[in-house]
């Protein structure tokens, strides 16, 4: 018998949404929290221990709800997961992080929404994005671009280079749970966030991060920050993403980085004090405008999906 995968029809509903809500407003955040905590932290030290932290957390409350451990070929992919999606895509982040500023870096991350639909199609975990869905997500970038202002920053190529290096890991990453989901949602979250974060604590030691480190020389403002990242940031956003990404098209989903970038203007007029412009106006209005396409797009392709899976269920005979 012969077996082909077939990318599921986009779920609606309100859960969807709120998670949906949770990685633009959430996720928004933690580059802010990232920005604190890599402060006084060591990078690699930072995001492994915020990620073993989080998944032990997760994998025992899954466990503990009746869930059983994936078998080794399962794990397998997990792991190769983790480590794509943490060491690389979290890892990599907080580097540049160290480097460039906050509202800098999410602006470069958005360019994970044209990534992670080519990563997806590569792996041949999604077909390829409509007209509908490509309008969208460049007028999403259309909108990033408006918020770049060439002459507010200083050119740093390093941390540059990390933010798209971490776009591409993250994206793959994403891709290949959506490829080979292992479930439950929850255990699979949890044992990829312990897996990536060992292998980031692993890089740690030859990166010389805990030569001289102490928690005594850990700011609040850092300790705030990490504290914030291991709850709200892993617990929440992460979980919300493994599970839309495996019932979201990666087009839809991928909006949800066009929409940081506005949060993390809002917070800087809420927190720091900067003044919305002109130009912030007209890129939320674009990038808000290019979200809603590309969620109708969709909504079309998942109707169209389900309207041909009824239609030929009537005819279906599986043969051995």
């Amino acid at each position: 018998m012969s077996a082909t995968y077939a990318a599921p029809a986009d779920r609606g509903g309100t859960g969807p949404i709120a998670a949906y809500l949770a990685l633009c407003f959430v996720w928004g955040s933690t580059y802010l929290a990232i920005r604190l905590a890599v402060a006084t932290i060591p990078p690699w030290l930072m995001v492994g221990s915020r990620s073993v932290l989080a998944g032990v957390a997760l994998t025992a409350f899954a466990l503990y709800r009746g869930a059983r451990l994936p078998a080794a070929r399962e794990m397998g992919a997990l792991a190769a997961g983790g480590v794509l999606l943490f060491v690389g895509g979290q890892g990599m982040l907080a580097i540049a992080e160290t480097r460039i500023e906050s509202g800098q870096a999410a602006l470069l991350g958005a360019l994970q929404a044209l990534v992670m639909p080519l990563a997806a199609w590569a792996l041949g975990a999604a077909g390829a994005p409509g007209a509908a869905a490509w309008l969208g997500l460049l007028t999403g970038f259309a909108g990033v671009a408006v918020l770049v202002n060439p002459g507010a920053h200083a050119l740093d190529l390093v941390g540059i280079g990390a933010v798209l290096t971490s776009t591409l890991f993250w994206s793959f990453g994403g891709a290949m749970a959506r490829r080979w989901p292992v479930g439950p949602v929850a255990l699979a979250s949890g044992l990829q966030m312990v897996i990536g974060g060992l292998g980031c604590l692993a890089l740690s030691v030859p990166a010389g991060e805990w030569h001289g480190f102490s928690l005594a020389h850990v700011s609040a403002r850092s300790a705030a920050g990490f504290c914030y990242l291991v709850t709200v940031g892993s617990l929440v956003g992460f979980s919300a993403f493994a599970w839309l990404v495996q019932i979201w098209s990666p087009a839809r989903l991928s909006t949800y980085t066009y929409v940081n970038p506005v949060v993390a203007l809002a917070l800087g007029a809420l927190i720091a004090g900067e003044a919305l412009t002109l130009r912030d106006v007209l890129a939320t209005l674009l990038i808000l405008g290019a979200v809603g396409v590309v969620m109708a797009a969709g909504r079309a392709e998942g109707s169209k999906v389900l309207f041909f899976a009824k239609k030929k269920q009537k005819t279906f005979v599986l043969k051995e």
